[in-house]
């Protein structure tokens, strides 16, 4: 399936149960450079997440965790734009609990 922008996507579908979280990034958050011009990278990212979701952490706390982690990685300045989009499930009756989603936007 082709987006018209030439590139390639992939329609899938998930059945989320409460409690399960979803991510959207941009590249600025994995391609964030640090010293020695290393990558803050996928798998640090997912590291992060994976550990804050198992400490029982809320999603903006995680948030925050995750954005001042890139920040202190690429020494508190950014080349590049970088967003995050860390979403919770909280199941059907969820507005009993009010929003669970946190955004995050860093500007270069």
């Amino acid at each position: 399936m082709g987006t018209g922008l030439g590139l390639r996507s992939t329609l899938s579908q998930e059945q989320l149960e409460p409690g399960d979280r979803v991510v959207f990034h941009t590249d600025g958050i994995t391609e964030a450079r640090g010293p020695g011009d290393r990558e803050f990278g996928l798998v640090r990212f997912v590291d992060f997440l994976v550990r804050h979701h198992a400490d029982g952490l809320p999603v903006p706390e995680t948030l925050r965790g995750l954005v001042h982690a890139v920040l202190d990685h690429h020494g508190g300045r950014l080349r590049d734009d970088a967003t995050v989009l860390l979403c919770e499930w909280l199941g059907p009756h969820s507005e009993e609990h009010g929003p669970a989603a946190v955004r995050a936007g860093l500007n270069s």
